[in-house]
């Protein structure tokens, strides 16, 4: 038990020096609400000490800061939107850290419901997130699924919010470039389980012409650590590349 107490102290006068010698890389969500659920919380006064903690506790997004009172709390509240719907509490301010530019492929793993094996390679969910934007079958640089009303998804390398994905389609067999769903997960069980949140959904005509691209935009910025494309048709589906974007 001494020896829990010694690393806390420890790690908590660190944190503070940090917070005090780092550019104060947070900004504030809000004022006079608190919101989300808390981690862990704890006596300070340094708003650079409270964020520099959140910075190395798992699972921290923002941190509801009430600098007269003394307190910190740690919590997985990240903020989406604009609507401040959280509880009234006067003294206390949201802050968060924003991802700019933050590429959640970076380092990402894909898969898919089945995958069509053409003959000379395999056409695995990897290809569509290789970097190759070559949207004709024959470069074997797309994804390609082997069964109808399929699937592709990705794990990120890091969690991050969602605010528009974009596809590379074929530019041939064209049919098939339609009735994409796109949501996000917290866990690959949620992907399985389409239990995910809507990102947006494209049910409109073939995409036919050049560049033969598609971009669905969430109407809300999710935050997640899965992606999934569900193709609603009776046919396979191809992706040649896909780019997420942060907002």
């Amino acid at each position: 038990m001494e020896l829990v107490i010694f690393s806390y102290v420890l790690f908590h006068f660190c944190a503070v020096a940090y917070g005090l010698k780092q550019s104060f890389a947070y900004e504030l969500y809000s004022k006079n609400e608190i919101k989300g659920n808390v981690i862990f919380h704890f006596d300070t006064n340094s708003v650079q000490a409270c964020v520099a903690l959140c910075d190395d506790t798992y699972g921290c997004l923002s941190v509801n800061f009430h600098k007269e009172n003394g307190k910190c709390k740690l919590t997985d509240y990240y903020p989406l939107d604009e609507t401040k719907s959280g509880k009234p509490e006067k003294g206390w301010k949201i802050f968060f850290r924003r991802n700019f530019d933050k590429d959640l492929l970076k380092e990402a793993t894909a898969w898919q419901s089945s995958t069509y094996t053409h003959w000379q390679s395999s056409l695995t969910a990897d290809k569509a997130i290789d970097g190759n934007t070559d949207s004709n079958l024959d470069g074997q640089s797309c994804s390609h699924t082997d069964n109808l009303f399929s699937y592709w998804a990705v794990e990120f390398g890091t969690s991050g919010p969602v605010k528009e994905v974009e596809i590379c389609l074929r530019n041939d067999a064209f049919w098939r470039n339609t009735n994409f769903t796109v949501t996000v997960s917290d866990s690959r069980d949620d992907v399985i389980n389409d239990g995910g949140k809507l990102c947006g959904s494209y049910f409109g005509p073939q995409v036919d012409k050049d560049p033969f691209r598609l971009t669905i935009t969430c109407s809300n910025t999710l935050y997640g650590k899965f992606l999934k494309f569900k193709h609603e048709m009776g046919d396979l589906m191809t992706l040649c590349e896909v780019f997420v974007y942060t907002p």
